[in-house]
């Protein structure tokens, strides 16, 4: 929106007097006649016009006379308003719902949105904090598995035994764990969100004795003998959420024969680790999972695994700048944002207009490098949400 700033306050006058003091001679004389003025014309010169003083412009016309400089109608262009790219919406607050915006986003009103639902990394394998001296082994994530602490708690003491308790990061309770009874027996806990062994020790387990499984970004630990690491994790556009689990299928000296098995068993990649000692595998523009191998000092034997979580963000993911070639959720267009949301030092609450709507399409937000036919497909997205772009 533009608007015109018409004749100047004493404030801004006395600002531009002080900068053509400083220019040189001439400035500094500039100055002087526009005090002069300023004693001449009173105060009626320095107060808000009404419209007709501000048409008939006489106060350039005074500086003229001094052979001051001729100030023009200034031209200031303003952001987007909250709203304004809103052509129609349902009554009350039925298109619109509360989001977090992502820590370091900065968007402005009418930016088009997707929302981080995914992430990739591990759950942990964790050492039980208590009396008791059992241990966790075979961690690997579920299609329905969350990003933070999944906590397993001991709830009743059985002699080479217990029962536990296991709540997820949202803080939903899971079905009960009850381990087998037997000295250094192993009981295998399945679920959609993590899965697990717990064996026995030689000390029992008490009351309130606690695993807690962590889901991060973290990069996963190899399982079994090699010494070699994963890096570089990235989701493909047809990435699924669960268990990827990466396995050497060769062993080779200084190398190693992979395979990418997906949360739905089908092998969804497979590569060899090249150039000799501390050599990589990568394995980039993949549609589900990117992941560079890289070689240690302990070569990798048949069965070595890296188990990959691609696990679920909490309250359904946080609002960025629709991205479309960044597929952990922000490639699919949810909403455009209500107001400006200035979240470049922390998350910060904001309000997304998700259906039943009509928006302004010269009035959207993109993020820079968007092109037409990506736009086209944004708006795709967006109607079948039910915010029409016209």
């Amino acid at each position: 929106m533009k608007r015109l700033i018409g004749t100047p306050t004493a404030a801004l006058l006395a600002v531009l007097t002080a900068l053509y003091s400083v220019v040189d001679v001439q400035s500094r004389a500039l100055g002087e006649q526009l005090a002069r003025l300023k004693a001449r014309a009173g105060a009626r010169l320095w107060r808000v016009r009404t419209a007709h003083d501000l048409i008939g412009l006489s106060w350039l016309d005074a500086l003229r006379l001094t052979r001051g400089p001729v100030l023009a109608l200034a031209t200031l262009t303003e952001g987007q308003h909250a709203g304004e790219f809103i052509l129609g919406e349902a009554p009350g607050t039925r298109s619109r719902e509360n989001v977090t915006v992502l820590s370091g986003q900065n968007l402005k009103a009418g930016a088009v949105v997707g929302r981080v639902t995914k992430g990739v990394g591990r759950v942990s394998t964790p050492t039980v904090v208590g009396t008791g001296n059992g241990t966790a082994s075979q961690v690997f994530a579920g299609p329905e598995v969350e990003l933070g602490n999944y906590v397993l708690t001991c709830t009743a003491v059985v002699a080479h035994g217990g029962v536990f308790s296991l709540t997820t990061p949202s803080g939903k309770a899971l079905p009960v764990l009850t381990l087998t009874p037997g000295a250094g027996g192993t009981t295998v806990y399945t679920s959609r969100h993590i899965n697990f062994s717990i064996t026995d020790g030689s000390t029992d387990f008490a009351v309130a004795d606690a695993f807690t499984f962590v889901v991060s970004t973290t990069a996963p630990l190899v399982i079994g003998t090699g010494s070699g690491t994963v890096g570089g994790l990235s989701l493909g556009p047809d990435a699924r959420t669960g268990n990827y689990r990466v396995e050497n299928i060769e062993a080779i000296t200084n190398g190693g024969r992979f395979k990418i098995v997906g949360p739905d068993g089908d092998v969804v990649a497979v590569g060899s680790i090249v150039a000799g000692a501390g050599g990589t595998l990568v394995l980039a523009a993949q549609r589900q999972l990117n992941i560079t191998i890289t070689d240690a000092t302990t070569d990798f034997a048949v069965g070595d695994a890296f188990n990959v979580a691609v696990f679920n963000q909490l309250a359904g993911g946080k609002a960025v700048a629709w991205d479309p070639l960044t597929f952990d959720g922000r490639d699919d267009a949810v909403g455009v944002l209500y107001d400006n949301v200035d979240a470049s030092a922390a998350d910060l609450a904001g309000v997304l207009v998700t259906r039943d709507a009509e928006v302004i399409k010269g009035s959207l937000q993109w993020a820079a490098a968007i092109t037409a036919a990506q736009k086209e497909s944004a708006y795709l997205n967006l109607a079948a949400r039910g915010v029409v772009a016209r």
